[in-house]
C-alpha cells in the first residue's frame, strides 16, 4: 500500500488514479483495530489489482486527516474520479468489501458489442434474456433454502449490531475509568491557580485526578507545563521528566515544543491534556 504523507500527496495520487477506485486507510500506530485491519487491506490490494490502495498515518499527516475530517481510527475513505464516494469508520471488513465491489466496476468494459458483418441486437437480446432468467432464479429455490438464506442475512445484521454495541460500551467504560468522560468534580482538587484567560485547559495527572486552568491564546506551553508542575508538587506526585500530550491527535509537548503558544499548538479555545511520565 502506498504511503501518503500529506494532503498534497493524496491530491497527486487521486489525479494519477484517474477513473480508478482509490481506497485510503487513515490509521494510527497506537490503534489496535488499525493493526488488525492492515493485513486484511493488504490481501484485498492483491485481489483487486485495478483498485489503488493507500494509507495515511494520522499522526504524521495531520493536514491530510484534518482536511478529510477524520475523527476516529481506522477510517477508510473511498474516492472515485477525485471525489469521495464512501466512508467506513471502524474495522468493518464486510462493508469495506461491499464498497470496493460497488465502485470498482467502473474499470470493467460493458456494452452490447457487435461482430464483424453482424448485428448487436442478437447479443443484446441474449443478454436481456439471461438477465431475466437470472432474476427469477430465486423463485425456483426450495422454500427451506430461501428461509435459511434470509436467516443468515438476519444473523449477520444482528451480529454486527451487537458488536457495535459492545464496542461502544467498551469505549464508555474505558473513558470513564481514565477520566475522559463522566463527572470529575468529586475527584478534582484545584490547589494552584492558573494565570487566567479565555482558553480552558484540563490536565489529567498520573494519579487520575484532573486540574483545570485558564490561559490566554498567546501563553506558551511552558506556562501550562509550569502550572502542571505546581499542582504535582502540591499533591506530592512524583513525575520526573514528565511531558504533556494530547490523546488525539497524539502529540507530545516537551523541550523546544514548550515554546509554542496555545494558539500555534491549536489548543484553543479548550483542550484536554495528559501527563506522560
Amino acid at each position: 500500500m502506498k504511503n501518503i504523507g500529506s494532503q498534497s500527496d493524496l491530491d497527486r495520487e487521486l489525479v494519477s488514479a484517474g477513473s480508478r477506485l482509490v481506497v485510503v486507510d487513515f490509521f494510527a500506530t497506537w490503534c489496535g483495530p488499525c493493526k488488525t485491519l492492515a493485513p486484511i487491506l493488504e490481501d484485498l490490494e492483491k485481489k483487486h489489482t485495478s483498485t489503488v490502495f493507500a494509507k495515511v498515518d494520522v499522526d504524521n499527516a495531520r493536514d491530510c486527516s484534518q482536511s478529510q475530517n477524520v475523527t476516529a481510527m481506522p477510517t477508510i475513505i473511498f474516492f472515485k474520479n477525485r471525489s469521495e464516494v464512501g466512508r467506513v469508520v471502524g474495522a468493518d471488513v464486510g462493508k469495506i468489501k461491499s464498497l470496493i465491489k460497488t465502485y470498482e466496476g467502473g474499470s470493467s468494459f460493458s456494452g452490447s458489442g457487435q461482430t464483424l458483418g453482424g448485428s448487436s441486437s442478437g447479443s443484446s437480446s441474449h443478454t436481456t434474456s439471461t438477465s431475466n432468467k437470472s432474476a427469477g432464479n430465486m423463485d425456483n429455490v426450495p422454500y427451506h433454502l430461501r428461509l435459511l438464506t434470509a436467516l443468515g442475512h438476519l444473523s449477520a445484521g444482528v451480529y454486527n449490531l451487537c458488536l457495535r454495541c459492545v464496542q461502544s460500551l467498551a469505549f464508555v467504560a474505558t473513558s470513564a475509568k481514565t477520566g475522559l468522560i463522566g463527572d470529575d468534580s468529586n475527584r478534582e482538587v484545584k490547589t494552584v491557580e492558573s494565570p487566567g484567560g479565555s482558553c480552558q485547559i484540563q490536565v489529567r495527572l498520573p494519579d487520575g485526578t484532573t486540574v483545570r486552568g485558564d490561559f490566554e491564546p498567546e501563553h506558551k506551553l511552558q506556562q501550562v507545563h509550569n502550572f502542571v508542575q505546581a499542582n504535582l508538587d502540591a499533591r506530592s506526585i512524583k513525575a520526573p521528566g514528565f511531558v504533556i500530550m494530547t490523546n488525539f491527535p497524539k502529540m507530545e509537548y516537551g523541550g523546544d515544543a514548550l515554546q509554542l503558544t496555545l494558539q500555534d499548538a491549536k489548543l484553543t479555545p479548550r483542550a484536554q491534556l495528559i501527563v506522560k511520565t
